[in-house]
């Protein structure tokens, strides 16, 4: 259980330090990412494709690393 963790803590530092610069070269969102204007000055953000794209990432790497 504590590998999965040091495993899951290093994924979430270097995703976090990559984005910045995947930010810059354009991959911001998704098709299928929601962003709603309801009033000016409010955006709200539903990342819908990038969530699912996230989870299929995690349970891809989840089943290989349990074999």
């Amino acid at each position: 259980m504590a590998r999965w963790l040091i495993t899951f803590g290093i994924l979430v530092v270097a995703g976090s330090l990559l984005w910045p610069s995947l930010h810059q070269l354009g991959l911001r969102s998704l098709p299928g990412d929601l962003a709603v204007d309801f009033v000016p000055g409010f955006n709200f953000h539903l990342p819908i494709t990038t969530s699912l794209l996230i989870s299929a990432l995690i349970a891809g790497a989840w089943r290989l690393l349990d074999r």
